[in-house]
């Protein structure tokens, strides 16, 4: 087979070293000029920590790297990575251990790391306007749809955004003139987005409340990729309609020893039966889905080897490279329900 005995060399060792802790991706919309913005960075654990400021272009990034001692704190110009006004992205090494803030001017935003395309921002009472930074993390063109509610759950007013490009910010002063609760913004891919309000620009930071539900199709049965551990860089779905795959993927599902490397193609978009993240905190979808399963291997090249989120991180570069996955790590964990794909919520096995 193609894939087979090209990395019989390098693949055991892989296989066999230590599961690294997943690594988590802040963003920042842009809604500042770098000669007024600085980022602070501090590291809540007992270890040195490594992270990356990340500067997005054509769907190539463009990566600054740094490192943190531990329990210790630092900063950096926004000159100092950040070519003009525009979003960007921090990445840690490693989840739940560093905490990133920004400030523009007088303003200070704590980042986090949401992308569900469907999000809540709550609001105290007596606000009336809004400010709302939007960042597009999808590929291509995005659809936004944004609405504000008063404290009763009653409908104020609504508006629609289109992203055209990848990584571009939209920031929208929204005067309501009346009371609103909540703005409640949704997308047709992933975005990110921060709110601000009152006459010191205080932060409401987006919730992703529940998982956005998402098309399943009931002729095909779905199965859960992911490692052995929860701690790896994302899980992801696979839907599969052939009897002889799907007979193939439960055998290996049943008998562990059997457990093979998944050779698939994918390709932007969602597609009509989506791909979610079962280990990230919003289930969000990612921007991509798995076409076609080649084959299920003893061995796969070295070039299509990763993770699910830095496929997603990476994505230009991965459809430019041919659009080929093969995770060493990953294999077929559990069958999912059309459900559980819908509504990213597994019940217990």
């Amino acid at each position: 087979m193609l894939f087979k005995a090209q990395t019989t060399l390098v693949v055991g060792f892989l296989l066999s070293a230590s599961v690294a802790r997943a690594a988590e991706l802040f963003y920042a919309p842009g809604f500042c000029d770098p000669k007024a913005l600085t980022v602070f960075v501090q590291n809540k654990s007992a270890e040195p920590e490594k992270w990356w400021t990340q500067v997005h272009e054509n769907g190539v990034i463009k990566e600054g790297y740094q490192e943190l001692d531990a329990k210790s704190e630092m900063k950096l110009a926004g000159v100092d990575f950040l070519p003009d006004k525009r979003g960007f992205s921090l990445k840690a090494a490693t989840a739940d251990t560093l905490r990133f803030t920004l400030t523009c001017d007088s303003q200070k935003v704590l980042l986090t790391s949401t992308t569900s395309p469907q999000v809540t921002h709550y609001l105290p009472a007596n606000t009336s306007t809004v400010k709302l930074s939007m960042l597009n993390l999808y590929l291509n063109a995005n659809d936004l749809s944004l609405k504000a509610f008063d404290t009763a759950g009653l409908l104020l007013e609504e508006k629609s955004l289109q992203f055209t490009k990848h990584f571009e910010t939209q920031n929208l002063k929204w005067n309501l003139n009346r009371a609103v609760s909540r703005v409640e913004i949704s997308a047709s891919n992933r975005f990110h987005s921060e709110a601000f309000y009152g006459a010191d620009d205080k932060q409401s930071p987006p919730l992703a409340l529940s998982p956005v539900r998402l098309p399943t199709d009931i002729s095909k049965k779905y199965f859960l990729i992911s490692t052995k551990t929860p701690s790896e860089n994302g899980s992801f779905v696979i839907s599969l309609d052939d009897e002889e795959t799907i007979a193939t993927a439960r055998e290996q599902i049943r008998r562990p020893e059997l457990e093979k490397i998944i050779v698939a193609r994918i390709a932007l978009g969602m597609g009509p039966v989506a791909n979610r993240n079962f280990q990230a905190r919003d289930k969000a979808p990612y921007s991509w889905n798995v076409t076609y399963v080649d084959a299920f291997g003893d061995f796969a090249h070295i070039d299509c080897d990763g993770n699910p989120d830095l496929v997603e991180e990476r994505l230009q570069q991965r459809l430019n490279e041919g659009g080929r996955i093969c995770f060493w790590r990953y294999r077929v964990v559990r069958e999912l329900t059309p459900f559980e794909v819908s509504s990213g919520i597994l019940s217990k096995p």
